[in-house]
């Protein structure tokens, strides 16, 4: 039976990423948890699915490794490698903070009066800018590749060196 995880000892260095620091936490453990499944699932496309979510046991929610994978540098333990954890929660953070901008995208105001103004408009373009960081650092740790290379005969072809 493939060893199996959950992604709970990973909710530590989340919690970091996204500065929430300070309880009561903004994100309680199971809405995290949550995102770092959302974030194996959508990775999946880029590491052909090295990874993926299964329910074992009647437990829903394991990350289990792919058998068929050829991406691993070694055997389990731990089932995920250390250098593919910054790739899952930066997506979850893209996932977590691409929600959030969109369900606060209304309330981004600027108004102004003879005595007062008030703009929280920087702190909407701080909280955009967080994305985008997020968005370039996980594409940096996946380039792009424009073709994989496999060997193989060509049926009905021989070369003649005579």
């Amino acid at each position: 039976m493939p060893q199996t995880t959950t992604l709970e000892y990973l909710i530590p260095q989340f919690r970091r990423h996204l500065s929430d620091y300070t309880v009561p936490y903004t994100y309680d453990d199971a809405t995290l948890s949550g995102f770092l499944f959302d974030s194996i699932k959508a990775l999946g496309h880029r590491w052909n699915n090295k990874y993926y979510v299964a329910t074992v046991d009647s437990v829903p929610d394991l990350v289990i490794r792919n058998e068929n994978s050829y991406l691993f540098d070694f055997s389990e333990p731990p089932v995920i490698q250390s250098q593919d954890e910054r790739a899952v929660i930066l997506q979850a953070s893209v996932i977590i903070k691409s929600s959030t901008k969109w369900s606060e995208s209304g309330s981004a105001v600027n108004w102004r009066d003879e005595e007062i103004a008030y703009s929280n408009v920087q702190s909407a373009r701080q909280r955009s800018s967080t994305l985008d960081d997020d968005v370039r650092e996980l594409n940096e740790l996946f380039p792009i590749k424009l073709a994989q290379s496999k060997y193989g005969r060509l049926y009905g072809w021989t070369h003649d060196y005579g």
